[in-house]
């Protein structure tokens, strides 16, 4: 990306885009990648049972065991594959202290990951491919595909036996791009749950539908479970036309069921399952229960993930901050929900405010998202930035051969305090520059919003030799970090004793952070921009 200005230097700034956050042309892969490194996934591993409560399933005990790489990795919630800055699990580790982490009544005194711990996650995130990867030559199943299907079933069944049918679908999971193995994985699941509900493990009247698998007809009527229990159960399900039921949506629901009932662990319907169907069946109703993702929520929209953010980048309201949230990250199921009844027309709801944070050691909470929702080399951006406490907020940009530049603070906006609840542009109506894509690719843009200092960690600003700090290598500079601020606070040393030594007054200090006393208390987010090939006239 270029940055230019509406005034002087414009020559300068063009050069400034050769050096960083410009000249896209692909993502190049890292080194480790490069080489195969083997002992990556293990070294993520060891780091994240360590330092990730969250990554332990649904009990989050310290000593429990944490999900598989795989499931970790399949979890927007955690992880957003091939791009680790925007991934929740490695903004956790990459936080300046442990923050929340720490539960109440646990032992406080928790390590903080080493840098050379953040490195091994960011570089096995980095390693994965991108979740949109898996639908490449895939043929979507769409509703009137699904519509379909039941149509053909009615007609070759007939009507008494269409009547006591009912569907169960897995084409939502498809179409997020699920792989081929973990969707037979799905569907045995599947016909786990549903087994344990009729009552029958053996005998069970399941059918799958399609090409794909992806459609399972039952006909309940066992003891266990009559048609009309079938119905009373997925009253609230969020049916497509053809009346089919997500899968995990199933599982999600009759697990909570069965915890509301306090009845006995691994009990559905009046089949116990054994500790694989627990397991099997409680990872299927993870697919529902987890953070929804740009593909997952356009999986189930029946619509292609860019359209979907097409779409999202018009809702406004007290929908604006999760549907611009969704369009670039992921959202909890329940904001989803509330999005895709508006996106589908429904009327609109009110918005519960979420819950006021007290606990000042809560991190600050950004989004941040463009102005538009596709680019082509040539176009404008600005981007927006929302918090929910008064933070210095930092924006650096970073190109497709990983060059770093600080694009806000610089030069011409200096100031970065930002208020709560307020949406800031970057650059702001009158700052006096633009930023301007050159060239097609993908370019990244992090933000880092902090309560106890102006600044992040390793970064230092001299306007008078540039205006936009270039930071080199953004890995590198990630890996050296806490050297570079050594080193300034050195320097600042030096200049100080030289400044005193001939007799001139000492340079101005910087007035204190919003709030000194909050340490590492900040927020951290990305967002990863396609810029299509195309575009007009400079």
């Amino acid at each position: 990306m270029r940055e230019g200005t509406r005034a002087r230097a414009g020559a300068w700034f063009a050069f400034a885009a050769c050096l960083a956050f410009a000249c896209v042309v692909a993502v190049k892969p890292l080194a480790a990648t490069e080489n195969g490194d083997a002992t990556l996934p293990k070294r993520a591993k060891a780091v994240i049972e360590t330092h990730c409560t969250v990554c332990r399933g649904d009990t989050q005990s310290a000593d429990g065991p944490i999900q598989s790489l795989e499931e970790i990795a399949d979890d927007p919630g955690l992880v957003m594959p091939g791009r680790p800055d925007a991934s929740p699990l490695y903004l956790r580790l990459a936080r300046a202290r442990p923050l929340r982490e720490v539960k109440e009544g646990s032992d406080a005194n928790v390590v903080a990951p080493s840098p050379e711990d953040i490195e091994a996650v960011r570089d096995w995130i980095a390693s994965l491919p991108l979740r949109e990867d898996g639908c490449r030559d895939r043929t979507l199943v769409s509703a009137d595909d699904i519509a379909a299907l039941v149509r053909r079933w009615a007609d070759a069944v007939g009507p008494e036996d269409a009547a006591a049918t009912r569907f169960v679908s897995l084409a939502h999971l498809w179409n997020a791009c699920t792989a081929p193995m973990r969707m037979m994985e799905l569907r045995i699941a599947t016909a786990t749950l549903l087994g344990a509900l009729t009552g029958r493990r053996e005998g069970l009247q399941l059918e799958t539908l399609g090409e794909k698998s992806v459609l399972l007809a039952i006909r309940p009527g066992a003891e266990a479970l009559k048609v009309s229990g079938w119905d009373r159960l997925t009253a609230d399900a969020p049916l497509s036309a053809s009346g089919a039921v997500p899968a995990d949506w199933l599982a999600a629901r009759v697990l909570s069921e069965r915890k509301d009932d306090d009845a006995n662990a691994g009990s559905i319907g009046q089949t116990v399952l054994d500790k694989a169907g627990e397991r099997a069946v409680s990872a299927l109703a993870r697919h529902w229960t987890r953070d929804v993702d740009l593909v997952r929520a356009a999986a189930e929209q029946g619509v292609p993930p860019n359209a979907l953010r097409k779409a999202l980048m018009t809702v406004g309201g007290d929908l604006l901050v999760p549907s611009r949230r969704l369009a670039h990250g992921a959202v909890p199921r329940d904001a989803w929900q509330r999005l895709s009844h508006a996106l589908d027309g429904a009327p609109k709801a009110r918005v519960e405010k979420e819950r006021e944070k007290t606990d000042p050691r809560d991190a600050v909470d950004v989004v941040l998202w463009p102005d538009r929702p596709s680019y082509r080399p040539r176009d404008l951006v600005t981007f927006n930035v929302r918090v929910d406490k008064a933070c210095h907020l930092t924006l650096i940009g970073v190109d497709g051969e990983g060059q770093a530049t600080v694009l806000f603070p610089n030069e011409l906006e200096p100031e970065n305090l930002v208020a709560p609840s307020v949406t800031v542009r970057v650059p702001g109506n009158t700052a006096g520059y633009q930023f301007r894509f050159e060239k097609a690719g993908e370019e990244t843009v992090v933000a880092i919003c902090q309560r106890d200092a102006r600044r992040p960690q390793g970064i230092s600003y001299d306007y008078e030799r540039q205006r936009f700090a270039l930071l080199g290598d953004w890995r590198e500079f990630l890996r050296t970090a806490e050297t570079r601020e050594k080193n300034i606070r050195a320097r600042q040393e030096v200049q100080a004793a030289r400044r005193k030594r001939r007799g001139r007054a000492p340079v101005e200090k910087e007035p204190p952070p919003v709030a000194p006393k909050e340490a590492g208390v900040e927020g951290r987010t990305a967002i990863t921009i396609v810029i299509e090939p195309g575009g007009g006239p400079l």
